[in-house]
């Protein structure tokens, strides 16, 4: 579901997250940018509930970030693949990590634990 508040906003960083939302929506759209497209392997690769990922990708296809592509028809099964909208946006991903990497990089101790 979008924020309305924030989707009208005057501001670009406003719009743009009261489309995209929260932390595990950006995290879906990573791991459809690294080609993931199955509810199954993005629950696999986030570990999360299934409730939570269901209404993320539903509000992504919402907002034009994914497009539903059916490749089941017994039992109904959905691919999630990234729109133009959704390729443009790993742009914004690709800064983020890089952001990460030079302001909170793994210590030796993290690399090491996995």
């Amino acid at each position: 579901m979008r924020n309305p508040d924030l989707c009208d906003s005057v501001c670009p960083v406003a719009r743009t997250l009261g489309r995209v939302g929260d932390g595990w929506s950006l995290l879906i759209l990573r791991d459809a940018a690294l080609g993931r497209t199955r509810f199954e392997d993005f629950r696999a690769s986030l570990g999360v509930a299934p409730n939570i990922l269901a209404e993320r990708l539903g509000r992504l296809v919402e907002a034009g970030f994914l497009a539903r592509r059916r490749y089941s028809e017994r039992p109904p099964r959905d691919d999630y693949v990234l729109t133009a909208r959704g390729r443009d946006f790993k742009s914004v991903l690709d800064a983020m990590a890089a952001f990460g990497e030079r302001n909170f990089p793994r210590s030796a101790e993290t690399t090491a634990a996995g």
